[in-house]
């Protein structure tokens, strides 16, 4: 028989999956919503080059991102679930491969990196919810220079 725990641990491997389905194809931000707590319960999300706790700083941020990189692919390498107090820990690592266009440059240029993150999640009416996304580390690949 599989337990509540089990089960959960494995909605959230799917939620991670799904997260990077989402961010690759750029969906709209009322989408994006869709995976996080409300805003009245609090999110923390720290990137590399800004750290944001509200709905309209995690806005700013997804329309920089989306409207700078195209052509992205996430795959997930680790997707680590434990159970905390009311809470789960993730542990997610991502290799994140995308293009970037430097006018007045006549050519996009490559990117490929490596991200190391800390997430929380809760569940709210039976469903995961990103509380928190802390990348911690941030490596380029190959001879993709530094981003930040």
């Amino acid at each position: 028989m599989t337990t509540t725990v089990e089960t959960e641990v494995q909605q959230i491997k799917q939620y991670v999956a799904d997260w990077y389905v989402a961010l690759d194809n750029h969906v709209p931000w009322d989408e994006v919503t869709e995976y996080l707590v409300s805003e009245a319960d609090g999110i923390r999300f720290i990137f590399p080059e800004v750290t944001v706790t509200d709905y309209a700083g995690l806005k700013n941020w997804y329309d920089t991102v989306t409207n700078r990189f195209f052509d992205e692919a996430h795959t997930v390498e680790l997707s680590d679930v434990e159970a905390a107090d009311g809470f789960y820990k993730v542990h997610v690592i991502v290799r994140w491969q995308t293009r970037i266009w430097n006018p007045p440059q006549p050519k996009s240029q490559a990117l490929d990196f490596r991200a190391d993150q800390s997430w929380e999640i809760v569940f709210v009416d039976g469903k995961p919810k990103l509380r928190t996304y802390d990348v911690t580390s941030f490596v380029p690949l190959g001879d993709t220079p530094e981003l930040f």
